[in-house]
């Protein structure tokens, strides 16, 4: 690790640049969590003018009585100091590892007992890598893909449902208005509330209405691991949220109705394909302008 960025991130004088250079070493994390829990850790006010009447006072009657051996409150010191350090282990061990992705960012993870998550853009995974022999679940937020060691049963938890395997590749989908899982090797659990289904390589579930709804996959993996992605009638307004997502640019609508269902595909290596792609089965038209994408109907003039 580079100690001199360290100690300015010590001192507060980093950088968003160093920042983001420190978080690409591992052990990073650790010093991240020392510095999570120090933070939380209130010091006891002191008086010192009172702290000096009481150390000459406590003096002068040490001079006139014979010292006496404190041993006991001696030890009930050593242990105090050695609860609060088990304490702080504890805390520090229990504090979950978190990875993001940026806007049109995708990152890989490999997780402790080696299965690998490959993050989408905007995306978010926590999971506890002190306990993960115990207890393999993380949180996603966004979009993940998964390859999974075999093992003790996987679990991924979203805001919409969880997902749980034994050893498998699948997708996960959840941005608080859309939840969608495709298996592409082995087996999915998939619960939803009361609702639960298991998918099997080459079915998908999303959850519509209220409901987990069954569908099918013809790829062996996700589209967007490739720099495309795919959609089977989708409302276009979730459509053109990815894509923003993708491009890292604001798109806005105008007098189109974004429940507009849409099948198809775009590339996330050329925004004017993508953009053609999009619009055009769907009679509707696009600007750029200021760096920012409008979606209309091809009838609306400037």
């Amino acid at each position: 690790m580079d100690t001199q960025l360290l100690d300015k991130w010590l001192n507060g004088t980093h950088t968003a640049q160093d920042l983001e250079k420190l978080k690409t070493y591992p052990e990073f994390a650790a010093y991240q969590k020392i510095d999570t829990y120090a933070k939380q850790i209130e010091t006891p006010s002191f008086n010192t003018e009172e702290g000096l009447r009481d150390l000459k006072q406590r003096l002068k009657t040490s001079q006139k009585t014979s010292p006496k051996v404190r041993t006991l409150p001696t030890l009930l010191k050593i242990a105090a100091v050695l609860l609060v350090v088990a304490a702080s282990y504890v805390f520090i061990n229990s504090l979950p590892t978190t990875t993001s992705t940026q806007l049109a960012e995708t990152k890989t993870i490999v997780l402790p007992d080696a299965s690998e998550v490959v993050l989408n853009s905007a995306s978010e995974i926590s999971y506890n890598d002190n306990n993960w022999e115990d207890s393999r679940e993380l949180a996603l937020s966004g979009e993940a893909y998964f390859k999974v060691a075999k093992g003790k049963k996987f679990t991924v938890s979203t805001s919409q449902g969880d997902v749980t395997v034994l050893g498998t590749q699948f997708n996960v989908l959840e941005d608080g208005a859309y939840f969608k899982v495709a298996c592409f090797e082995g087996k999915v659990a998939v619960t939803h509330n009361d609702q639960s289904v298991t998918l099997t390589k080459g079915k998908s579930v999303v959850l519509k209405d209220g409901e987990l709804q069954l569908a099918l996959v013809f790829t062996n993996k996700p589209t967007w691991i490739d720099n495309e992605s795919s959609y089977n009638d989708i409302a276009i307004g979730n459509v053109l949220q990815d894509l923003e997502s993708t491009y890292n640019i604001p798109v806005e609508t105008q007098n189109i109705d974004v429940t507009l269902r849409f099948t198809g595909s775009y590339t996330h290596n050329n925004l004017e394909a993508a953009l053609q792609t999009i619009t055009i089965p769907l009679g509707l038209t696009y600007t750029i302008e200021n760096e920012t994408i409008t979606i209309k109907p091809k009838d609306v003039t400037e």
